[in-house]
């Protein structure tokens, strides 16, 4: 990203010449997206991290800082970003905390309210790991702070621990490998995972 995004002989990159090499050209071809479909608010939140990835507050960003803004989960200065970036996309209602529904409805989408499938047992176990652990002053809601003690926590490597989750959970074989085969039978462990960004990337990607 760093050769693509940065001119050949430069070191730093500012937000005007990221802006206009990413989204350029969606901003004249706004009518060839879905009804919906909102760039702005990506705009919106790219500029928010890559201002706060700027370190030295020069208004441009060098390599690590760049680095900062595309992995913030790997950069101790970059934390509150990830914490926020996730509670923009869970708190529904906007109203600065995270219920035990939002929680839930963005691990498992029941794509059929009129005929809610039975609950899986990972669900069940998420609402029990929401109640007894990550709500830690049992007020029915995930704060700023507990979230970020969730997220990234001191000197916990959240991608590392995500990572082993799915490979404990989905490789039923235990031969430290997933086989297509085991993705697609515990498919909605997947969808379920931050470590592909809630689901997100499945949704996005045809060969899932």
């Amino acid at each position: 990203m760093w050769e693509e995004k940065v001119a050949e002989g430069k070191d730093q990159i500012s937000w005007t010449e990221y802006r206009n090499l990413t989204y350029g050209a969606l901003e004249d071809a706004e009518n060839s997206f879905p009804i919906g479909f909102n760039y702005s608010g990506m705009i919106h939140r790219d500029e928010r991290r890559f201002r706060m990835s700027d370190k030295d507050g020069d208004k441009e960003l060098d390599r690590d800082e760049f680095s900062a803004f595309v992995h913030p989960e790997d950069h101790a200065y970059m934390r509150d970003i990830v914490v926020i970036e996730t509670m923009d996309d869970m708190d529904k209602d906007k109203d600065g905390k995270i219920s035990l529904k939002e929680y839930i409805d963005d691990f498992w989408q029941m794509y059929d309210t009129t005929a809610p499938e039975i609950e899986p047992e990972w669900v069940q176990d998420e609402r029990e790991q929401f109640s007894l652990h990550k709500d830690t002053d049992k007020d029915g809601y995930l704060s700023f702070q507990e979230m970020k003690h969730w997220l990234v926590p001191e000197d916990f490597d959240h991608s590392w621990a995500e990572a082993h989750h799915l490979l404990s959970t989905v490789d039923a074989d235990q031969d430290q490998k997933l086989s297509q085969e085991e993705i697609l039978e515990k498919y909605d462990v997947f969808v379920g995972s931050q470590a592909t960004q809630f689901g997100e990337m499945l949704n996005r990607h045809d060969e899932f």
